[in-house]
């Protein structure tokens, strides 16, 4: 995360001389004495500029290095001084300088409109705990918890979560988003309509298309994620201003176009119950207008999304910990997307065989045609210990291990066992990419770019 938002903007003061206050002593003291002059002249006082000033009174006139006056050996001796030429820095190979560019496209185009409207549902559900009186001390106390790896006591408290979710869920929402945008083409397979138990295609103009999800360890960044993603298929208006400034205040219009109703299912062990409320009611109402608002503002002015069309339900539950029955109702008896974001490492870095048998248990209840989509931090890895030896093993391959590599153990012709069960394909996989916040955006804080690693397996 490297980029910051939250720019500022101010007016510098003036005085009645040139330089501060502060430096009045300083220069004093330089002016006292002739060989700190040439440094004191780089800025001197308006009533020691020009030729004829008091400055050049003192101390002679100042000439440049290639003025003609200026003194220097020019007799017989004179040897002109060799000129040393720097190397010039290797430039980048084509190759290098296409990967850039690849790497720079890689993400698709979001429009900065639609970011925007979802940072203000973040800074218009947490105005109070965004302030900096109230936001630094609380951090702190976040920091600190998560730095001990202290889950518990991180996320123990409301206020501690609320903080969390105004400060670091920003920017996940929106790299979220671009996600989802991104990997629409592998949705559109398990939309189902209203009353189908398999997916099939909506014939009919008054076909309901719905798209169940289950995000396991979700949380602010989710809700807000899907918003966004339904907005996008949505399509919005108007665009922005000229000079690439943006509204932070746009008015939203969403349209009547059919889009797919979104049924959110948000699993941790955290009580996100409360914020993820907040947020919901964020995108499902309008946001808040002045009220010296003209009639035609407040006309216009609507939710980001309509209510009926995202329904979001929280539950406390530890994924490490859920039995075969629970996993089966979390996942239902249809196609669904299931989601891992951020999340996975943690499970592994908490207990490989858990999260392993976890991940079973979810093979064992996805019916084909399921989307497994996990997002991590590049280069993850999580440590296990064989006899008196620790390991260290990516998360990637543990990943794959599980999902890909039981099921070859089983030869054809052969009885097929268990590892039959684990049936899976992957269609994604990228190992680094970068998620940048538009530096047009406004947020009351800084914001930071994502980098993470994608992988998503689709239920054979």
């Amino acid at each position: 995360m490297d980029a910051a938002l939250g720019k500022s903007s101010g007016a510098r003061g003036t005085s009645e001389t040139a330089f501060p206050p502060q430096n009045r002593f300083a220069l004093q003291q330089q002016f006292k004495h002739p060989t700190h002059v040439i440094q004191a002249s780089q800025n001197p006082p308006l009533s020691t500029m020009g030729k004829n000033g008091r400055f050049g009174k003192l101390y002679g006139k100042v000439v440049s290095r290639d003025d003609d006056s200026r003194p220097g050996w020019k007799g017989p001796s004179f040897t002109k001084k060799t000129e040393v030429k720097t190397k010039a820095k290797p430039g980048k190979s084509q190759t290098q300088v296409d990967a850039e560019n690849d790497e720079q496209e890689s993400e698709p185009e979001i429009p900065i409109k639609i970011q925007q409207l979802l940072l203000n549902c973040f800074r218009d559900t947490f105005p109070v705990v965004l302030s900096p009186e109230v936001l630094q001390p609380v951090l702190q106390e976040v920091k600190a918890a998560l730095f001990e790896r202290d889950f518990a006591k991180a996320f123990g408290k409301s206020e501690f979560l609320e903080a969390y979710a105004a400060r670091w869920s920003p920017s996940r929402a929106l790299c979220y988003t671009s996600i989802l945008f991104d990997i629409q083409e592998h949705l559109n397979p398990i939309y189902y309509t209203t009353g189908a138990v398999e997916p099939m295609p909506a014939t009919n103009a008054a076909d309901v298309l719905k798209l169940q999800v289950a995000c396991i360890g979700g949380g602010a960044a989710e809700v807000i994620a899907f918003g966004g993603f339904i907005k996008l298929l949505q399509g919005v208006s108007p665009e922005p201003k000229i000079g690439g400034a943006v509204d932070t205040d746009l008015e939203i219009s969403p349209n009547s176009e059919r889009h797919p109703k979104v049924n959110l299912v948000l699993v941790d062990t955290a009580e996100w119950h409360d914020v993820v409320l907040k947020l919901h009611d964020t995108l499902v109402n309008p946001p808040p207008i002045s009220k010296y608002a003209s009639a035609s503002a407040r006309a216009a002015n609507s939710s980001l999304i309509a209510p009926e069309i995202l329904d979001t339900t929280f539950r406390l539950e530890d994924a490490l910990n859920m039995t075969q029955v629970q996993v089966n109702e979390m996942v239902g008896q249809r196609p669904i997307l299931v989601t891992l974001l951020f999340t996975l490492n943690e499970l592994y870095t908490t207990s490989i065989s858990k999260t392993t048998a976890f991940l079973l248990q979810l093979t064992i209840s996805a019916k084909p045609g399921t989307l497994l989509l996990v997002v991590d931090s590049p280069g993850s890895y999580s440590e296990t210990s064989i006899g008196a030896e620790a390991k260290k093993y990516p998360m990637k391959w543990l990943l794959d291990h599980t999902l890909l590599d039981t099921q070859k153990s089983n030869k054809p012709g052969e009885e097929q066992g268990k590892g039959a069960a684990l049936s899976w394909e992957k269609v994604v996989s990228e190992d680094s990419k970068w998620f940048r916040i538009p530096e047009t955006t406004r947020y009351p804080i800084p914001l930071e770019n994502m980098r993470y690693q994608i992988h998503m397996y689709r239920r054979l």
